[in-house]
């Protein structure tokens, strides 16, 4: 049976350079060898990359791949030759993709939610909190109460009904909050200002996270920094890939906690609309036993065409 690790190695055996998931899926679709395939799924250069990430990791010195860079990811065949040079272009490319291009924050916004609808760890709906609707506390104080973005992920599609009509009567914790804080570039020189604001907005849910496109993690300094404060106050973060939000990755998991605050939980309801339809569609949706709200409460998940035109749109893309 062809499968997507026999898929990826025709395309790396052809093309004989070293490619990212996202390339070897599209010149595999180019050459035809998704028609080899059969069901591929809605998400095939997902499950590709899984695929041969895991190939890699069971079987280590027996696989047939090899990652030969981890910014960009890359990947060939054991034993290829092809120039060192090539990898070092391509790391050049990652180092300084986004550098001379203008952007806000916020726009981000639909990558990160792009990745988080999709990937197999999260697979949460997420909204978008507008600072600038809340009620007005002090100058600045904002800016370190609300998180940018904060996600629910429903159980639903995990079991039966029964078992979760069975687990609810024994407590078990089966919807879980996450809370984002975005950025566009994270380094030594900024890293415990920008985690710090993630702590003080992120801390109240189930899981926090700090999320960038460019993220220092080729600095040893800061990446010893990054897991001190990591241990010590337990928010993840995830770096973007802005043209392949599925190749997005979670450099640290948070720290998982079972109750949110509720203090802090009391004051982002009272206090922010965004926040408060939020959590009055995930309790609407626990009593209805389905996902209820879609668009009108949740942030849109982009299409890929749409996407690609929303990245152009905002000069975020490399084809801008």
């Amino acid at each position: 049976m062809y499968a997507f690790k026999d898929y990826a190695a025709e395309v790396l055996e052809k093309m004989q350079k070293p490619m990212t998931v996202a390339e070897i899926w599209e010149q595999g679709v180019r050459l035809g060898l998704d028609e080899k395939l059969g069901s591929s799924g809605k998400t095939p250069w997902q499950s590709l990359g899984a695929q041969i990430y895991m190939d890699i990791k069971q079987n280590d010195a027996h696989s047939r791949f090899v990652q030969v860079s981890k910014r960009p990811a890359l990947f060939a065949l054991k034993g290829q030759a092809f120039a060192a040079a090539e990898i070092l272009r391509r790391q050049a490319e990652s180092e300084t993709t986004g550098t001379e291009k203008s952007y806000a924050e916020r726009d981000l916004h639909p990558v990160l939610v792009k990745y988080l609808r999709s990937d197999p760890y999260f697979r949460c709906c997420t909204k978008t909190v507008y600072h600038e609707k809340s009620a007005k506390g002090r100058l600045h104080q904002d800016k370190w109460t609300y998180p940018d973005l904060i996600g629910v992920h429903f159980p639903y599609d995990d079991y039966e009904k029964l078992t979760l009509k069975t687990l609810e009567l024994f407590h078990e914790p089966l919807y879980k909050i996450f809370s984002f804080e975005m950025k566009k570039k994270i380094d030594l020189g900024n890293l415990r200002s920008e985690y710090f604001q993630a702590v003080s907005n992120s801390s109240w849910a189930n899981e926090g996270y700090l999320a960038a496109p460019q993220i220092a993690t080729e600095n040893e300094d800061f990446m010893n920094e990054l897991m001190l404060l990591n241990g010590a106050f337990g928010i993840g973060v995830i770096r973007l890939n802005i043209e392949r939000p599925e190749e997005s990755e979670i450099v640290l998991h948070g720290r998982q906690r079972q109750d949110l605050d509720g203090n802090m939980l009391d004051k982002l309801i009272l206090k922010n609309k965004d926040v408060r339809d939020f959590f009055g569609c995930v309790l609407k949706s626990k009593s209805l036993g389905e996902i209820v709200g879609g668009e009108r409460v949740f942030d849109a998940v982009l299409q890929e065409e749409e996407y690609r035109a929303y990245l152009r749109d905002k000069n975020m893309s490399e084809e801008a």
